[in-house]
């Protein structure tokens, strides 16, 4: 009798247990859900959550440049910086922090945080936010200031997009239109700081993807056959003002022929050529006039008349 009674008492208990209703808490929709980093970008503009957890590499600048530190580093974000040393990274001279205490180091992102004053003043602050950063061989945890509208000031290499760069580009060759891509100066090579002439159809190998040291932009290096080595920012790769991969250069060569494609790449043209060709050879025009009978391009004080998709004339 007792043991069917312990049997009872122990069913009993487990048809309470298992019968019991509970409560569960769901989270309210996350206002900036995160999206996964898109590794072909360096700079995600408003998609800031993507650098969550990603490695940053801080770029170093040049020599002359050096002297004024770098903007948008904190270590209180919610305070304000101006007229306060005690905020800004570390010791600091002003109001940016020291080169020496930054450059080229890699931090990792722990979190992105709201601009403390976006809620007070939206235009102003609504599209900025921090980045909670952790160097990497000190551990320090530092914050920069994120805008999403400038490219320009966003002084980091993300690793991700690095690594990406490397597979994409390492060992690709490419055709110039032997045209200096970095200024008006004569363009030297990298080891030797000869200045290098390059006719234009050379062909070049990218055997590295790194941060130069004169302009410090990310950059491929290529390297004739010569041996001799120009860096090529990373931003120019898709200008075909200056440069065409090599499968792009053979594409056209065998669609145009090679006298055209020679024409193409020395920046001419001639009466015949399609509307694709003369965009390859001068670029896009600053103008188009519209007409029944064809089309006007202008470029600076050159005129180039169409008819049927084909250059009639120009001056």
């Amino acid at each position: 009798m007792k043991t069917i009674s312990i049997h009872f008492i122990l069913l009993l208990s487990g048809i309470v247990s298992f019968g019991q209703i509970t409560t569960t808490k769901i989270a309210p929709k996350s206002k900036n859900p995160t999206k996964p980093y898109d590794s072909l970008k360096n700079f995600v503009g408003k998609d800031v959550n993507q650098y969550l957890g990603q490695e940053l590499y801080l770029k170093g600048k040049p020599e002359s440049l050096r002297e004024y530190g770098y903007e948008d580093f904190t270590t209180d974000y919610t305070q304000s910086r101006i007229g306060d040393k005690s905020v800004i990274y570390k010791c600091c001279d002003g109001y940016n922090s020291k080169y020496i205490d930054l450059a080229e180091k890699y931090f990792k992102v722990l979190e992105i945080i709201p601009h403390p004053k976006a809620k007070e003043d939206d235009l102003l602050y609504g599209k900025k936010s921090f980045l909670k950063l952790k160097e990497k061989e000190s551990n320090d945890i530092v914050y920069y200031e994120y805008d999403s509208d400038y490219e320009h000031s966003f002084p980091f290499v993300v690793v991700g997009y690095y690594i990406i760069l490397k597979k994409r580009f390492l060992n690709r060759e490419f055709i110039t239109r032997g045209k200096n891509w970095i200024s008006s100066e004569p363009m030297t090579e990298l080891t030797t700081g000869r200045e290098v002439t390059f006719a234009p159809g050379t062909k070049w190998k990218c055997i590295d993807i790194t941060v130069e040291e004169k302009y410090f932009t990310l950059s491929l290096i290529l390297e004739n056959d010569l041996g001799e080595k120009i860096p090529l920012s990373v931003d120019n790769t898709n200008n075909t003002y200056w440069v065409f991969t090599k499968e792009e250069a053979d594409k056209y060569k065998t669609k145009f022929g090679a006298e055209d494609w020679n024409r193409i790449l020395t920046g001419k043209v001639r009466i015949g050529f399609t509307e694709e060709m003369t965009i390859l050879s001068w670029g896009e025009p600053q103008k188009i006039n519209k007409s029944s009978y064809g089309n006007q391009w202008i470029y600076d004080d050159q005129y180039l008349y169409f008819e049927n998709g084909k250059l009639k004339s120009f001056n």
